[in-house]
């Protein structure tokens, strides 16, 4: 795990608490971690996933409004030594979008991730079996949904793009030629470039599933460069005070190879931009 020096290129925009069904640590102690490796800002990002086994566990959960009551209070109390935003990683946006606008009109988020961790009629790509699975038809119906995403969602970063690849290639072992998908994904960031969405750099898959990868990598993160894209974020994908900002310095270095100079962060859905040092 490496950190940058510079305390003004650590902003972790993807950070789960136990609000999250997978999260380990309360929203205090990821700020008090987050204090002690010198982040400038954080933003808790707890899944929101309107789908299938999600939409059904947090319908029932009391998990449901999702540090509503918690964070808040939190980012007043520690406002003069971290800047902490309340967000969400909102899954499957579009599988019911009126359900999802609805959460994020409740709740005021700062900023709105818009990943996609399953497809419709499919399990998490977490839980699917690769061996048994038609790989070429899941990733077609996986940017078919992204693109929706993109011209639809209201949200503020495309999440994790490469997401499956932790599983498919890291878990599973089986190559995926990307290239084959590459006006799938041209198409996808002009539709986020006109609608003002960013991309995340997702550190996560640099230590998950054996992946060794951020999400997405370099080759894609220049090409929302070249479609016009201008708002770039970084996330650890931290679900336990351990993994805080983990591996930023290498996604601080794909986004300057990709030709960024500034990263952000959102408040009340607005990005602020800081200089990549």
């Amino acid at each position: 795990m490496v950190y940058n020096e510079n305390i003004m290129n650590i902003i972790d925009t993807h950070v789960h608490s136990n609000f999250s069904f997978d999260g380990e640590h309360s929203p205090r102690e990821m700020i008090e971690k987050a204090i002690e490796l010198g982040l400038y800002a954080l933003t808790f990002t707890d899944h929101i996933d309107v789908s299938n086994y999600y939409s059904s566990y947090y319908k029932q959960s009391e998990l449901m409004p999702l540090g509503a009551a918690e964070i808040p209070p939190l980012i007043e109390e520690y406002a003069d030594r971290i800047r902490i935003g309340f967000g969400a990683e909102l899954g499957q946006f579009m599988h019911e979008p009126a359900l999802a606008e609805k959460l994020i009109a409740d709740f005021g988020f700062d900023f709105v991730i818009g990943s996609i961790h399953e497809v419709r009629e499919h399990e998490d790509f977490y839980y699917l079996d690769y061996h048994s699975q038609d790989i070429p038809k899941l990733l077609r119906l996986y940017f078919a949904e992204m693109l929706e995403t993109a011209q639809h969602a209201d949200v503020d970063v495309l999440g994790h793009l490469t997401y499956f690849l932790r599983y498919i290639t890291g878990r599973d072992g089986i190559a995926v030629d990307l290239t084959e998908y590459t006006e799938n994904i041209r198409e996808i960031f002009k539709a986020a470039v006109g609608r003002g969405i960013g991309l995340e750099i997702n550190t996560g898959g640099l230590r998950k599933q054996g992946y060794g990868r951020a999400d997405p990598g370099l080759e894609h993160v220049k090409m929302f460069k070249e479609a016009g894209g201008e708002i770039i974020t970084i996330g650890s994908d931290a679900h336990r005070t351990s993994d805080l900002a983990a591996d930023f310095r290498e996604g601080a270095e794909i986004a300057k190879a990709a030709g960024f100079r500034r990263i952000a962060y959102f408040e009340k859905r607005k990005p602020v931009f800081v200089d990549i040092m």
